[in-house]
């Protein structure tokens, strides 16, 4: 079983990273050990940013209201970094802050948010956790953007959850799961309690909210397990204590 970061990179500057997978894996049904996989190296990186990817239509929010204001939170994030291109997801909070990936940046120059009605946005990086898969941007311009609600209880195995991201670099899409487990131990680099679900998680999904049924917010998509057919996320609890700036470092330069 590998586990991959969910986010999408361009074919000239794409890597394929492979991670180990350290402990026990707690799954609903039980314990398992998986295999050690090895981590490949990265590909070489492209001189340059010359070919970027076009723009794309974006749908319009579904009808109902706890659906509509989960993509409405959802935002693409671009980031122009030192060696690569970054391409995922994120959701907007109170104040102009995004919640992303750590590994969506890779040591960001530029970094952009785009919505799911086309606007386009400048942000600054103002943390990255070095223990968690997390960052936090800060957007130049907030103004009329929705907000997303975060959830201040702990999810449970069973609970339906919505994963809402911009997979492939398209349109802002959902997809329905459920909790199917939890990993304990480190496991790309995340503290324990990582949540695992069911729902369709793909390239490009990375740093996008998981919602519960009430449309809050109880957790961030960062990984895809293949061959598992799950997702991972990182959990609310670990996200709030960031958010406190518990953890939170400046982002690498070139």
């Amino acid at each position: 079983m590998t586990v991959e970061p969910a986010v999408l990179r361009p074919p000239a500057q794409r890597r394929r990273l492979r991670w180990l997978l350290a402990g026990m894996a707690v799954l609903a049904g039980g314990c398992v050990e998986p295999p050690p996989v090895t981590i490949d190296p990265p590909d070489a990186a492209a001189e340059t940013f010359d070919e970027l990817p076009e723009p794309v239509e974006v749908a319009t929010p579904a009808a109902e209201s706890v659906e509509r204001q989960a993509q409405a939170v959802t935002v693409r994030v671009r980031s122009l970094g030192c060696e690569q291109l970054g391409l995922g997801s994120g959701f907007v909070l109170p104040g102009g802050v995004v919640v992303t990936n750590r590994h969506v940046l890779d040591r960001p120059l530029q970094v952009t948010v785009s919505t799911w009605d086309g606007r386009s946005l400048d942000a600054q990086v103002t943390g990255v956790a070095n223990d968690s898969d997390l960052a936090l941007l800060e957007l130049a311009d907030a103004d009329g953007l929705p907000v997303a609600e975060l959830r201040h209880r702990p999810l449970e195995d069973g609970e339906v959850v919505h994963a809402v991201g911009y997979p492939g670099g398209g349109a802002v899409t959902i997809t329905e799961g459920e909790v199917v487990g939890r990993a304990s131990g480190e496991l790309l680099g995340e503290p324990a309690d990582v949540i695992r679900v069911d729902a369709d998680i793909r390239q490009g999904n990375s740093g996008g909210p998981l919602f519960d049924e009430d449309g809050q917010v109880v957790g961030v998509i960062f990984a895809i397990e293949t061959g598992a057919g799950t997702g991972l996320a990182v959990p609310i609890d670990t996200l709030l204590a960031r958010l406190e700036g518990q953890d939170l470092d400046p982002p690498q330069g070139c």
